[in-house]
């Protein structure tokens, strides 16, 4: 057998390594909201604390969620993660803005267990890339509610929804969108712990 025949499943087998698919590189991606642009006229007097918010399935993972139906077929993107999970990091986007609000006294974490007078809980409804035809959707959708911790009496808990058109049909596209749509969120809560 020639030396050059001896070699052929080789160099086969080196061709087909290099012809494979590269795999894509992880991304992760974080929620950001900016500071409330003006304080408050009417904050809680004491302390709020606020719990991680909850979610059902998938919408509480850190893959990032797509549709292409309108919100019934959901999928997680590949490669595509949140820096947390969005329970964790909505919650914390929430203090962060409360407190640049003025919300309260001091608007704090509920793993401090301190004595707060009033607490906030969530609930994550949509967090979600939605396919359109010229341009993809973000839509963040969270039940919010205000509780009055020394009667449990319940001050206020209202649906809060966006949708926010994306630049393009891409991931980074989305998440802006996302974000845009978390700050209006941010923005109507706020709004309504003003004039409760």
């Amino acid at each position: 057998m020639k030396p050059a025949l001896k070699l052929l499943p080789f160099a086969l087998l080196v061709l087909a390594a290099c012809a494979a698919p590269t795999v894509p590189k992880e991304q992760y991606f974080r929620l950001v909201a900016t500071p409330a642009p003006e304080k408050l006229a009417h904050p809680f007097t004491g302390i709020v604390e606020a719990a991680p918010l909850s979610a059902d399935g998938v919408t509480g993972e850190r893959p990032l969620l797509y549709t292409a139906n309108g919100g019934t077929k959901l999928e997680q993107r590949n490669y595509a993660y949140w820096t947390e999970l969005p329970t964790a990091m909505i919650r914390d986007q929430l203090v962060t803005y409360l407190r640049s609000a003025g919300a309260a006294e001091q608007v704090v974490p509920s793993e401090l267990r301190i004595g707060a007078l009033y607490r906030i809980q969530g609930e994550i409804k949509r967090l979600e890339q939605s396919a359109g035809d010229k341009n993809d959707t973000g839509i963040i959708e969270l039940e919010l509610s205000v509780i009055n911790e020394s009667t449990d009496q319940l001050l206020m808990s209202k649906v809060y929804r966006a949708e926010t058109p994306a630049a393009d049909h891409s991931i980074d596209g989305a998440v802006a969108a996302l974000n845009t749509g978390l700050q209006d969120v941010l923005k109507r809560f706020a709004a309504d712990i003003d004039a409760r």
